[in-house]
């Protein structure tokens, strides 16, 4: 049976729609990271959240793996170096960013992060990858860094170079965690499931050698705010997942700068944070440098940024 033009046409816009709808909660999500950790206050150690988040994230994923039969044998031999680097960088993304957040806030914290993360895919995404370093991404370098400097210099008196240092390194962290993460020859499931595990051992060390063992943990209701950090772990993980399914890459990436968007204003709604003018003409420099490389991809593809 021939189907109908406009019936054939349905189904593609749909499918987008639903793509870009994910996309866009996935940044929501991840834009949210902030907040949990805010409201989870002092009342875990810097690594000991990270343990006790990084451990529920693996009782979660790991079975689903396993019953959907999305497990393969990890050859430790092979990917030895791969792993040992996602399990590096693990040390530098949970604290860090956890003590970011305590002391400069979510807006920035959101902000810094996400320009260490796109800086490191950019150099890593070279030098491990062989991806080109292209114009458009020398471009994108500078305006990151200039949109570094823009948020630092207003900043790094009244909040501490510490604590934007903090934010920078788990973004740096988190950028080359991403490209280790496409290097690995396994499934998503399982991929997420050893890098968490590898983040559960990364933060029991530090938390080890720190010795944050003898720091009291309040049970109250901040693990609460724990459970619901985990929880938006997994829905940020599993929206953007099968969101760039559905649409184009591109696509994905710029709904995806929406995390510094949201970061900032769920700061301001629910924290009161004011960034300054400065500050907040940096994070409009580093959501333009990210942006740039997608933009680029459409012109190549010739191709506007809609959902038909």
């Amino acid at each position: 049976m021939n189907t109908p033009k406009s019936m054939r046409a349905v189904r593609p816009r749909s499918a987008k729609a639903v793509g870009a709808s994910l996309v866009v909660m996935s940044s929501l999500f991840y834009g949210s990271y902030g907040v949990w950790m805010a409201l989870m206050g002092t009342a875990f150690g810097v690594y000991t959240q990270g343990i006790f988040r990084s451990l529920l994230v693996v009782l979660i994923v790991l079975p689903v793996a396993l019953l959907r039969r999305q497990w393969q044998p990890i050859q430790w031999r092979r990917d030895r170096w791969w792993l040992l680097v996602s399990f590096l960088t693990s040390i530098g993304i949970a604290g860090p960013s956890y003590y970011a957040t305590q002391k400069i806030g979510v807006g920035l914290m959101s902000a810094v992060l996400y320009a260490g993360i796109v800086l490191a895919m950019f150099f890593f995404g070279w030098l491990l990858s062989k991806e080109r370093y292209t114009l458009d991404k020398g471009i994108a370098t500078a305006l990151g860094l200039v949109g570094l400097w823009l948020v630092f210099s207003p900043n790094a008196n009244h909040l501490g170079l510490l604590g934007l240092g903090a934010a920078l390194v788990a973004g740096l962290a988190s950028g080359l965690n991403v490209v280790v993460s496409q290097k690995m020859p396994y499934g998503v499931l399982q991929t997420m499931s050893i890098a968490w595990s590898g983040g559960v051992l990364a933060c029991l060390g530090m938390a080890l050698l720190l010795g944050e063992y003898r720091q009291p943990i309040t049970w109250g209701v901040q693990w609460l705010y724990l459970v619901l950090f985990v929880a938006t772990s997994v829905l940020a993980s599993s929206t953007v997942i099968k969101g760039v399914k559905l649409i184009d890459a591109g696509s994905a990436g710029i709904l995806g700068l929406l995390e510094i968007i949201f970061g900032v204003l769920l700061g301001v709604v629910f924290f009161g944070e004011r960034p300054g003018g400065l500050a907040l003409v940096g994070m409009a420099f580093i959501t333009l440098a990210a942006a740039i490389p997608y933009l680029h991809h459409f012109k190549l593809k010739d191709e506007p940024f809609e959902l038909s």
